[in-house]
């Protein structure tokens, strides 16, 4: 299977799961939130978001194996075969079950500097951080199948694990278990997904595997966690751009706030998740072809996903700005609904944390994480700050708004240098590339900002009739961009022979 039919596959799987996902959230969340209250629900919005915290204790280890995975698999053709592989997993995993005692010592220490006053969460969050800490070596399974690139299987394992504790987490809740029902689910959740990879790998996969593990010496350790190092600065950058904001709006504005601030940033974290994906997909075939093809090729393939993910991202700020105010008020009450203002800066915010995204993914394909990482870094700190300092002063838009001052100064101008660094894409030739999708996107999305301004559906149908006249206005002006190169050479031949087969099936109804 090539490297497109396999990303396409994996993504094909995982927009089927986020539909999936999607339509069961817009009963779930008002389910939740009426059976275990607005403050108990807020706290457990709180304590996922905190979590990812607790991620970072790999030191960047497995983050950095799909790549390493994914350069083994260059070197050797395609093929998973030869020592590199299951030396390269084998050591891993050898460092990863080194870092467990730390893993358990820092939860212990997370579960005891829980606030007082959050005290209902106190034995639910035992259960979860139990379960983080026995199932964390597992997590090198799913990596190295990331890096392999058996990306349909990583979207089916997620929605399997994802329907079960959904459905244990529903089973609970009505039974009257309250947030012991939200900590069951994600155990649920984390056991079958782990499970699912490490039988995945042994099974289909058993060459990357080694028979035993094997030495590691302090300087192959010290090697890995210099590379780690950079990659773990990276996480902690992320979780403090994308993981902090339901926090400082908990802690400055009280945990009921957290419910309406997220209930209106709800279709945006649920459809900015398509963008996303393309561009964590990619990582792997990315590192593919730096370690065994043509610079032309590589430039090509990262102009085509920049094109994806900012088509994407558009689509998502079009639709949403139409639609969101109708949509809280419809889905959980208009009282959860923060406001246009609010809408409009989570919006902008995810468009340009998507085209920042892309760029890091880039330039982490290319071997730049040191780089990618001190940027990254000072990104979050100049966001955490502006977002508190505008919290306290403007209330709910202050969290995104903060974001956005951190990615216009530091993110964005510093990646694209980045990248010009790299000498794998010319900025010029990328920003060149972006002109044609820029200026239909900017006139789609002051279009919609007027309409969502005189117009609110507020019934299923009416939010579904114009969620689909956004989406096709915003499809018909965008064809030219998606029918042209770079990203032409990928859609046309995947969308032609659909046209064809429709056009012939209309001229056989005709006669």
């Amino acid at each position: 299977m090539t490297r497109t039919r396999r990303f396409i596959g994996g993504a094909g799987f995982g927009y089927a799961n986020q539909a999936m996902v999607t339509v069961a959230g817009l009963w779930l969340t008002p389910f939740l939130l009426t059976r275990t209250g607005q403050q108990d629900y807020g706290l457990w919005l709180v304590c996922t978001q905190a979590l990812a915290y607790l991620t970072l204790m790999d030191f960047g280890v497995v983050a950095l194996l799909p790549r390493e995975t994914a350069y083994a698999l260059g070197r050797a053709g395609g093929a998973v075969k030869g020592d590199e592989l299951p030396l390269v997993v084998g050591q891993t995993a050898r460092l990863v079950l080194w870092q467990t005692p730390l893993v358990a010592a820092a939860s212990l220490a997370f579960w005891l500097l829980v606030p007082a006053e959050w005290g209902p969460l106190s034995r639910p969050l035992a259960l979860v951080l139990l379960t983080f800490t026995l199932t964390f070596p597992l997590r090198i399974f799913q990596a190295v199948l990331l890096g392999l690139q058996d990306l349909e299987f990583l979207a089916k394992a997620q929605a399997c694990s994802w329907l079960l504790s959904t459905a244990l987490t529903v089973a609970l809740v009505a039974a009257g278990f309250g947030l012991y029902a939200l900590a069951g689910g994600w155990v649920a959740a984390q056991a079958l997904v782990f499970g699912l990879t490490l039988v995945r790998v042994r099974r289909r996969y058993p060459e990357a595997l080694p028979r035993s593990l094997p030495r590691l010496t302090r300087e192959g350790a010290r090697r890995r966690l210099a590379g780690g190092f950079w990659v773990s600065v990276s996480q902690i950058a992320s979780v403090l751009l994308s993981g902090t904001d339901l926090i400082i709006v908990g802690k400055l504005l009280g945990p009921a706030a957290v419910v309406p601030y997220a209930c209106t940033g709800k279709l945006v974290a649920v459809f900015s998740n398509q963008p996303q994906m393309l561009s964590q997909l990619a990582i792997p075939a990315l590192s593919e072809i730096r370690a065994g093809a043509p610079r032309e090729h590589l430039a090509h393939v990262c102009l085509a996903l920049s094109h994806a993910v900012l088509l994407l991202s558009g689509a998502v700020v079009c639709v949403v700005m139409v639609v969101n105010r109708g949509f809280v008020g419809w889905w959980v009450g208009s009282g959860q609904y923060g406001g246009f203002t609010l809408t409009l800066l989570v919006l902008l915010l995810m468009v340009l944390r998507h085209w920042n995204m892309t760029l890091g993914v880039m330039i982490f394909s290319f071997g730049g994480e040191r780089r990618l990482a001190v940027v990254g870094l000072l990104d979050g700190v100049v966001t955490l700050v502006s977002a508190v300092a505008l919290t306290r002063w403007l209330g709910f838009v202050g969290a995104p708004l903060g974001s956005i001052v951190g990615v216009c100064v530091v993110g964005l101008p510093c990646n694209v240098a980045g990248l010009a660094a790299s000498g794998a894409l010319p900025v010029a030739r990328l920003l060149r590339s972006l002109a044609p999708w820029f200026w239909r996107f900017a006139l789609l999305a002051l279009g919609a900002c007027l309409l969502a301004r005189r117009f609110v559906p507020d019934t299923f149908a009416t939010l579904a009739a114009a969620s689909l006249v956004a989406a096709t206005a915003y499809a018909l002006v965008m064809l030219p961009v998606a029918w042209r190169e770079p990203l032409g050479s990928y859609v046309r031949p995947r969308v032609a022979p659909l046209l064809l087969r429709f056009s012939r099936a209309l001229q056989r109804g005709a006669a």
